[in-house]
C-alpha cells in the first residue's frame, strides 16, 4: 500500500530548516554579524537542520552519503588550504545539485552549477538550502559554516574505526585557523585541539 501526501503542508526536516534559517537570521541581526560569538550561533544553528537532513538521507538512500574523495583540498582563504570533499558531498547530497562527490552516486559528468535541475529535484534533501551556506570554490560547490570554511564530515565506518559517531561526524573549525587539516578522532587523544570547533559529539 502506498501512502502519499495530500497537502502541500512541510515535511518535519523542512520545518527544522525554516527554524534554522530564522534562529540564523536572528544571530544576525541580534549579534554584529562580524563577531565570532554570532558566527558560531549561526554555525550552530545550521548544524542541526543538516543533522536532520542528512538523517533524511539515510532513509531515502540506505546509508549516509559518503565522499568520493574526502582529502580533496582548496585554498579557501589567502595561504589557508582546507579539506573540501567531504563539504563538497555534503552540498551535493542535501541540495541534489549533481552527484560526483558522492560515492556509487553518480558520474564524473554529473557536477554542481550551483542550481537544481528538473531532473535533479528528486534528489533535493533540503529545499531552497540558503546560500549563506554554500558557495564557490574553484570550480566545485560546497557547504560552509558562518565563517566561509568548509563542514567537515567523515562517514562513520565501524570497520577502519575512523570517528567518534557510529553514525558520522560533522563539525566546523569556527575560529581554528591553525587545526585545519585535523580530523575528529584525532581529538579523542588530544581534547584541546577540537575545543574551539563546532561539533556533534
Amino acid at each position: 500500500m502506498k501512502i502519499t501526501r495530500k497537502g502541500h503542508g512541510f515535511t518535519l526536516i523542512e520545518l527544522l530548516f525554516v527554524i534554522g534559517i530564522i534562529a540564523l537570521l536572528a544571530a544576525l541581526v541580534l549579534g554584529s554579524g562580524n563577531s565570532g560569538s554570532a558566527r558560531r550561533n549561526v554555525t550552530r544553528s545550521a548544524m542541526q537542520p543538516i543533522e536532520a537532513a542528512l538523517d533524511r538521507y539515510r532513509v531515502e538512500h540506505g546509508e549516509y552519503p559518503e565522499p568520493v574523495n574526502a582529502d580533496e583540498t582548496a585554498e579557501i582563504v589567502p595561504g589557508k588550504i582546507y579539506r573540501i570533499g567531504a563539504a563538497r558531498c555534503l552540498y551535493q547530497a542535501l541540495r541534489g545539485d549533481g552527484s560526483d562527490a558522492i560515492k556509487g552516486a553518480g558520474s564524473a559528468e554529473a557536477q554542481s552549477d550551483g542550481k537544481v535541475s528538473t531532473e535533479e529535484v528528486k534528489n533535493v534533501i533540503i529545499q531552497d538550502l540558503p546560500e549563506v551556506l554554500w558557495r564557490k570554490v574553484g570550480g566545485s560547490y560546497i557547504l560552509v559554516d558562518a565563517f566561509g570554511r568548509p563542514f567537515q564530515y567523515i562517514k562513520a565506518d565501524s570497520e577502519k574505526k575512523n570517528s567518534i559517531n557510529s553514525t558520522y561526524d560533522l563539525w566546523s573549525y569556527a575560529e581554528d585557523d591553525k587545526n585545519v587539516m585535523a580530523k575528529s578522532k584525532e581529538t579523542e587523544a588530544n581534547a584541546s585541539l577540537g575545543a574551539k570547533w563546532i561539533k556533534n559529539w
